[in-house]
């Protein structure tokens, strides 16, 4: 990218932060009386950011995460979508990025479901200079990884089991820590301890981006259960000044999910609330529009129609305050895991991002954005499967 455009990047950046000083860090009301409804419309065809089979460091770089990025000390846009290896990809807006091969990071992959330190995913990031990086992983134990017992298991994801876990970089994202030695590491750890009879374990299992807004953290994670109907998305937030401080939304008020002692979780039976239409499942993206101050959630999800077909792709719910949203509304028509047949494409971790945000964390849009997706592409090979993957992106604009 010229440096022309570096410049004004860096202008509007500068703009946002002297906004911030002038209004002396005062807390705005929760919703704005601007706030609407608003109409997202895919406005043109798609674009490849990267693709496994032509840009692939190795044959394990696959997009497996929602993308997330932040604006770096350097003013450089980081973009993660990563697999457990959590690389990243390095540039100043979309056209620009190229792969970074080196992992960022990689847990131990300890054979103890108690620890969370099996396999992490980077899921969202928090900085607010650029080169203290705070981030929310996924962590999950796998216990076909080590070969331990699953009774009836039938796929490799039965018995897993998942946490939410805090992570930091000092480099601006190069390399990250635990924050804290495992299993402080988890503000989300599982609600209930690892039992090899339970295929579907529950557990905090992904998160959203993060949004900063009136001096919290703010961002919405998936609370799967053992039970389907009673897997739900939840609100959690963190103050702005620690982001290893994460509390979960119960309905009435912000509550911890668990205190960690020296040695284990102490897990609060917090059953925190539904946010989000109900019988959708986990929300990947979540932004904040700069016009109304509405939130935007994206997420994949099937709708049944009366005469029995459905409409399946990528939806969007918005909200004055993240807890009560409007109902789905269509955005892509895309073939999800279930719909595609042997060999078709299909699409997964949806979320929003404009590559034009003032904000840091790319957590804000204007009225033009881009939905950002990963494309899996099975193609046969040895008699076998293998499944590359694009990331790719479509061009949003976004009206009241």
């Amino acid at each position: 990218m010229d440096g022309d455009v570096l410049t004004r990047s860096h202008f509007r950046y500068a703009a946002v932060l002297i906004a911030t000083v002038f209004s002396g860090g005062s807390i705005l009301a929760f919703s704005s009386p601007n706030s609407s409804a608003l109409e997202l419309t895919v406005k043109g065809p798609e674009k490849v950011i990267f693709d496994s089979d032509v840009a692939g460091c190795d044959s394990h770089h696959l997009p497996d995460a929602p993308a997330r990025a932040f604006r770096d000390d350097k003013g450089r846009m980081i973009l993660f979508a990563p697999n457990f290896q959590n690389r990243a990809f390095v540039g100043y807006g979309f056209d620009s990025l190229k792969p970074d091969c080196d992992s960022r990071f990689m847990a131990a992959g300890k054979a103890r479901p108690d620890l969370l330190d099996d396999r992490t995913w980077i899921h969202a990031i928090y900085t607010n200079d650029g080169r203290n990086v705070y981030a929310l992983g996924s962590a999950s134990f796998m216990p076909y990884r080590h070969e331990m017992p699953c009774k009836g298991r039938t796929k490799r994801i039965d018995c897993w089991i998942n946490g939410l876990v805090t992570l930091k970089s000092t480099d601006g994202g190069k390399t990250f820590d635990y924050l804290g030695k495992p299993p402080h590491h988890a503000p989300f750890p599982p609600p209930e301890p690892y039992r090899d009879d339970r295929k579907r374990a529950p557990s905090y299992v992904t998160v959203t981006n993060i949004i900063n807004w009136q001096n919290y953290l703010y961002a919405i994670v998936w609370r799967r259960e053992e039970e389907w109907k009673n897997s739900r998305n939840c609100l959690v937030r963190a103050p702005a000044n620690d982001p290893s401080s994460w509390q979960v939304w119960d309905g009435e008020d912000f509550i911890d999910a668990a205190r960690l002692t020296e040695n284990v979780w102490h897990v609060k039976q917090t059953d925190c609330a539904r946010v989000g239409p109900r019988g959708i499942t986990s929300i990947r993206g979540l932004v904040r529009h700069e016009g109304t101050n509405n939130f935007i959630a994206i997420y994949q999800h099937r709708q049944r129609n009366k005469d029995g077909t459905d409409r399946h792709g990528i939806f969007y719910s918005t909200s004055a305050d993240m807890k009560n949203w409007s109902d789905p509304q269509f955005l892509l028509d895309e073939d999800l895991d279930p719909d595609a047949g042997p060999g078709d494409p299909f699409a997964a971790y949806a979320t929003m991002i404009d590559e034009d945000s003032q904000d840091r964390l790319f957590s804000t849009v204007d009225d033009e954005a881009s939905l950002v997706f990963v494309r899996l592409i099975p193609k046969p090979h040895n008699g076998k499967w293998r499944v590359p993957r694009q990331l790719v992106r479509f061009p949003v604009s976004i009206r009241k």
